[in-house]
């Protein structure tokens, strides 16, 4: 009888850890933990215009203990650290506007898809 109600226990608790995220497209663009919202500053630092996706490469090749990773900055200004840092297009696509569809849980999203931005 224990077995059964760890078992019924188990499956709740794995339907309420799913249930916590949800799914939803966004529109923004991909950048890095540390440019955020804008690349100006860096852009800046370095004497020269670059472009935003050539500031999220350099910032991304930093390699330090707290190295930069990539980030989602939703068209409202709202930042979202991405989960999976290798979902295909995600450096193509940094600097561009995107429709970015994924599990969010809280500031944390997990891409499924992305696309150009209509």
């Amino acid at each position: 009888m224990n077995r059964i109600a760890m078992g019924v226990a188990a499956a709740c608790l794995g339907t309420a850890a799913v249930a916590s995220a949800d799914s939803r497209t966004m529109i923004g663009t991909i950048s890095d933990s540390l440019c955020g919202m804008s690349h100006k500053e860096m852009a800046a630092k370095q004497g020269a215009k670059i472009t935003d996706r050539d500031c999220v490469i350099a910032c991304l090749n930093y390699s330090t203990e707290n190295s930069p990773k990539l980030v989602f900055v939703e068209k409202g200004g709202k930042i979202y650290q991405i989960a999976n840092q290798k979902f295909p297009g995600m450096i193509r696509r940094a600097g561009d506007s995107i429709a970015l569809t994924g599990e969010v849980d809280g500031t944390t999203v997990t891409v499924t898809k992305i696309e150009v931005a209509k």
